[in-house]
């Protein structure tokens, strides 16, 4: 049922179309709080008119006023006091925003600040229990579209993909496990150009060669082009994000909003993927980023809003407003005596749909000691930890728990085996079981295996509020989703950890009081840890050791990270 607000503001269903400004609950023809597949609009769906677009004091049709030349227009996103709450609290307060063509505009903000719920806002993907207030105004030369009057539908058909582009947090939730991506690029490219639109599809997608236009768009986000031949659980976290930037950009839409697109990704690679968005900005695109990392928002974007709280605390030209970066790297010099206390790989080899991810190697983890695993997107880094992790047998090699081999893994393993080793991804979306609230995804896998711990005790260990507890999976930031997967991992009271970029989806200061809260406990418990991270300032701050798995002349090849800072 929707929600209402006050006797000031107008609510009408969500499928309706309001041709003023008021107040709409939002979303009932999508999943409740799913964001719809990146780059892609509804298929099979005939698009309808979606309510009145005032040109001059004339409201006619949309379909009217399309242009029918073939030139690509400009568009812009103008955001004027827009309001957002879940269930009566507020999450987005009195914002205004403007998203101008030519112009790269990053969205920096902590965890829970309010980032991605104005990105489900700006798509109409926000879950049923939203209340909106407030206007969204799309532009393009003299006319005008009211987006906060948009069906869903009207969205799914007529918006996005072709009018707006969407990456979304955690790309691996945009791709469906069941088709190859090539597959599911060209229906997205397919639905991007049917139909009428708000605007005209590009020039450039009338071209018959739309199999070069993928590998051409896949080269330009930093991605190989025999990617497209894969299934999504056959790539990394990184190389799905890059492929989640092809997904939005692939009808070419004059306006694009990328959340978290460097998620999973080395520096390097993250680099290059910020450089092709403000190219892309600055050859007449408007374009949103939404990002966490104040360096890349300084290098590389033309203007900047500071958001917390769901509030806009600051807004200005990136240099003036953030201060360079302090950190700095040191040289890992501690070298871990052997021990008999230590999960271990011996010698393992790990091949994927015929693809050889790993071969041959070993990595060791002491109890009361973490242990850094760095390298480059698509390496082979969550591989090996899936393997180290329990999830996985190797084809070659073997997995030694304090001692024992394991000639199993994953449910063929006993319970009290399983439980030993904590495992946490880097895809907390894919994780969590949509159906629970935080409170019992923490609790029942302790419960299950016959210990009391409250979820309220295990949420204050990663600094996740109590209030946030009774929610599910997707009424949540990818951050905040990100610690409840954390206190989950460490509510078992593990003897290893096995952490895969677990402050990807943070801001600095809250990675940096969860890795601390991390390091105390693996040094009073003993707890042995593998901590997985492109950045390499964490691994400095927080690891006793660090070990760079590195692309090698024909196999990924393991090192001490001293040999590359030496």
């Amino acid at each position: 049922m929707s929600k209402r607000v006050a006797s000031s503001e107008r609510v009408v269903p969500g499928d309706g179309v309001v041709p003023g400004g008021g107040a709409v609950p939002v979303g009932d023809a999508m999943a409740v709080g799913g964001a719809m597949p990146v780059g892609q609009v509804a298929t099979g769906t005939q698009a309808v008119p979606v309510g009145q677009v005032a040109t001059g004091t004339q409201s006619v049709p949309p379909e009217h006023v399309v242009p029918s030349s073939q030139d690509h227009e400009q568009a812009h996103l103008n955001v004027r006091d827009l309001n957002v709450s879940y269930d009566g609290k507020p999450v987005l307060m009195g914002m205004d925003l403007d998203i101008e063509p030519g112009t790269l505009h990053v969205l920096l903000g902590p965890s829970g600040a309010g980032k991605s719920t104005l990105i489900h806002a700006l798509t109409g993907t926000l879950p049923r229990s939203a209340t909106v207030s407030g206007t969204i105004d799309l532009h393009c030369g003299t006319r005008q579209w009211n987006l906060t009057a948009l069906s869903t539908r009207g969205f799914r058909s007529q918006v996005l993909g072709r009018v707006i582009g969407t990456t979304t947090q955690g790309s691996v939730t945009a791709f469906s496990a069941t088709s190859k991506i090539g597959t599911q690029l060209r229906e997205a490219l397919r639905a991007s150009t049917r139909g009428p639109g708000l605007l005209p599809s590009h020039p450039h997608l009338t071209s018959a060669d739309r199999e070069q236009h993928l590998r051409e768009l896949c080269w330009t986000c930093g991605g190989e082009p025999e990617w497209l031949g894969r299934y999504p659980h056959q790539l990394s976290g990184g190389q799905l994000s890059r492929l989640g930037l092809v997904a939005a950009m692939v009808g070419h839409p004059p306006i694009l909003l990328a959340d978290e697109p460097t998620t999973g990704l080395d520096p390097e690679s993250a680099d290059a993927i910020i450089k092709t968005l403000a190219n892309f900005a600055h050859s007449g695109h408007a374009v949103l980023l939404i990002t966490h990392d104040g360096e890349l928002a300084r290098r590389y974007g033309d203007v900047v809003t500071v958001l917390k709280d769901g509030v806009v605390l600051a807004h200005g030209e990136p240099r003036a407003l953030l201060p360079p970066s302090r950190r700095s790297q040191r040289s890992f010099a501690k070298v871990l005596a052997p021990s008999e206390t230590q999960l271990a790989a011996r010698r393992v080899t790990r091949i994927l749909g015929g693809h050889e991810i790993v071969r041959n190697l070993s990595l060791e983890i002491p109890r009361g000691h973490i242990v850094g695993l760095s390298g480059p997107s698509g390496v082979g880094k969550s591989t090996m930890a899936s393997m180290v992790a329990l999830l996985e047998n190797p084809d070659e090699g073997t997995i030694e728990l304090d001692g024992q081999v394991l000639a199993d893994a994953g449910l063929a393993l006993p319970p009290a085996v399983r439980r030993r080793v904590g495992w946490v991804s880097q895809q907390p979306f894919t994780a969590m079981d949509p159906r629970m609230t935080l409170a019992q995804a923490i609790e029942l896998p302790a419960r299950l295996a016959g210990l009391n711990t409250r979820a309220e005790e295990a949420a204050s260990w990663c600094g996740l509020p109590a209030e946030l507890l009774q929610r599910r999976p997707h009424q949540v930031s990818g951050g905040e989703l990100q610690r409840a997967c954390i206190a989950r991992a460490l509510a078992l009271q593990p003897d290893y950890l096995v952490l895969d970029e677990i402050t990807a989806m943070l801001d600095e200061d809250t990675a940096n009081s969860v890795l601390t809260w991390i390091r105390d406990t693996v040094h009073e418990r003993g707890i042995g840890a593998l901590l997985i991270s492109h950045d390499q300032f964490v691994l400095d701050t927080f690891a006793d050791s660090c070990l760079r798995l590195q692309p090698g002349s024909e196999r990924p090849e393991l090192h001490p990270m001293e040999a590359f800072t030496a």
